[in-house]
C-alpha cells in the first residue's frame, strides 16, 4: 500500500510521507486538508474502465458502502463549508484505503462512497480484501480523522460500512462506451445499500454469500461473524439459497 500511496502522491505533486508509517501519512494528509483543503483529485475513472471491460456482461464483484451516521443532523448545525470539508476528508481517505486493498471507488453520493472489488478471479480474496478494508476505514477514522476534527473542532464521525458479494450486469447509458454512463444492475448492489440502513454506528455488516464463501474455504478463522436478527416485518428479502427463507445478515469482527 505504501507503494500505492507514494505513487499518488507523486501523481498530486505533494509532499512525500512514504517514509513515514501508514497511519503518520494519513495523519499528515489529513491535517494538511483541514487547513488547506483536500489533498487529492478523487475521481471515478479507474473504476469506468475496470467496468467498460465488462459491458453488456456479467460479472462478479463485492460491493461495499460505507457512509457517515447522522449526516443530515450534522449538516443543519454546520457551516456548509464545514460540512463539505469533513465530507471531502472522509472520502478522501475511504478512497485511498479502498486503492491499497485491490478496490475501486464507483461513486460518491453525497456522504456515502460507493466500493466495488473485482471477484471474477478470486472470490475469496476479494471477500477478504474488503472485510481488511472495512477494518482499516474504522482504525483510520477512530485513530486519525476523529482526533484531529476534534482539533478542529469539527464533530467526530461515526460509519456504517455493508458489503455483498455476487454477479452485477454492467450496462451503458448510451451507444459511445467512451462517453456514455456505466453503471450496474443486479440484486448485489441493491441488498448492499439495504445491509448498510440497518447497519448501526461503526458496525460492518455482510450479505449471506460472503459468509458463505469464506465459510467453504475455512478462511473465517481469525475473524468472527454474528448472524443479525432481522426483522421480517421489515426485511423481506428471500435468500439466494434458500428461497424460502430470508435473505441472512451477519456481523463482522475481528477475534
Amino acid at each position: 500500500m505504501e507503494d500505492v500511496l507514494h505513487r499518488i502522491f507523486m501523481a498530486e505533486r505533494w509532499v512525500d510521507f512514504t517514509n513515514l508509517s501508514l497511519l503518520e501519512q494519513t495523519r499528515a494528509r489529513v491535517s494538511k486538508s483541514l487547513i488547506d483543503g483536500i489533498q487529492l483529485n478523487l475521481s471515478t475513472e479507474e473504476s469506468k474502465k475496470l467496468l467498460r471491460r465488462h459491458v453488456n456482461s456479467k460479472t462478479n464483484l463485492v460491493t461495499m458502502f460505507v457512509d457517515i451516521n447522522n449526516s443530515t443532523e450534522m449538516s443543519l448545525s454546520l457551516p456548509d463549508s464545514e460540512f463539505a470539508l469533513l465530507v471531502q476528508c472522509f472520502a478522501q481517505e475511504v478512497s485511498i484505503a479502498v486503492l491499497g486493498y485491490g478496490g475501486y471507488v464507483f461513486k460518491y453520493e453525497g456522504d456515502a462512497v460507493i466500493v466495488l472489488f473485482p471477484a471474477e478471479d478470486d472470490d475469496i480474496k476479494a471477500c477478504k480484501n474488503a472485510l481488511k478494508c472495512s477494518k482499516a476505514i474504522l482504525q483510520i477514522i477512530k485513530e486519525v480523522i476523529n482526533p484531529l476534527f476534534k482539533t478542529h473542532e469539527l464533530p467526530e464521525i461515526t460509519v456504517r460500512l455493508g458489503m455483498t458479494y455476487g454477479y452485477a450486469l454492467v450496462v451503458p447509458y448510451g451507444n459511445n462506451l467512451e462517453k456514455a454512463h456505466i453503471d450496474i444492475i443486479g440484486s448485489s448492489i441493491s441488498l448492499a445499500s439495504k445491509i448498510i440502513s440497518i447497519a448501526k454506528p461503526n458496525q460492518v455488516l455482510v450479505g449471506e454469500h460472503i459468509y458463505n464463501i469464506l465459510l467453504s474455504s475455512e478462511s473465517i478463522h481469525n475473524t468472527k461473524f454474528i448472524e443479525i436478527n432481522l426483522d421480517p416485518t421489515k426485511w423481506k428479502y428471500l435468500s439466494h439459497s434458500d428461497p424460502e427463507g430470508m435473505y441472512r445478515v451477519y456481523e463482522y469482527t475481528e477475534n
